[in-house]
């Protein structure tokens, strides 16, 4: 593979990484916003849960009674789907977070390829001048390592 392709697929991959970066931040960002729905519905559920206890306790109607408890069910209802999208969030972040980790090696493996084959290329070239060099100074008169002997 030359050097050309393999820049190509390390600005890719680095693309890749970018946008998996991205959807990780953006996956952290909506479970936090579940998390904080979360603590406010069972916050709500828990205040009236407590309200609903004092107006049972004072006393009231089989019809409030009802109204309270049917009312205290949704909420807990409430409380439960939010924690399950918590959760589901939360395995979304899991999720970004191997992506973003895959990317983040794809590319620095790339990295470490493409950087192995310009070392290379750079060895070839440095052995093709050094030749040409010593091909140069075998062929000038004055500078033959035979130029000077008695033959």
């Amino acid at each position: 593979m030359d050097i050309q392709n393999l820049r190509m697929l390390t600005e890719l991959a680095a693309t890749s990484r970018d946008a998996a970066a991205v959807r990780r931040a953006q996956a952290q960002t909506q479970l936090g916003q579940a998390r904080a729905q979360l603590e406010q519905i069972t916050g709500y559920a828990r205040d009236y849960e407590r309200r609903a206890q004092t107006t049972l306790n004072d006393g009231c109607d089989i019809a409030a009674q009802s109204n309270l408890r049917a009312f205290a069910a949704k909420l807990k209802r409430a409380v439960e789907q939010q924690t399950n999208e918590v959760a589901r969030r939360a395995q979304v972040l899991a999720a970004a977070d191997a992506e973003l980790l895959h990317m983040q090696r794809k590319l620095k493996s790339l990295e470490a390829l493409t950087g192995r084959k310009v070392e290379t290329l750079r060895q070839v070239v440095a052995r093709r001048e050094q030749k040409s060099n010593d091909e140069m100074a075998l062929r000038s008169p004055g500078l033959s390592p035979l130029a000077g002997s008695a033959w």
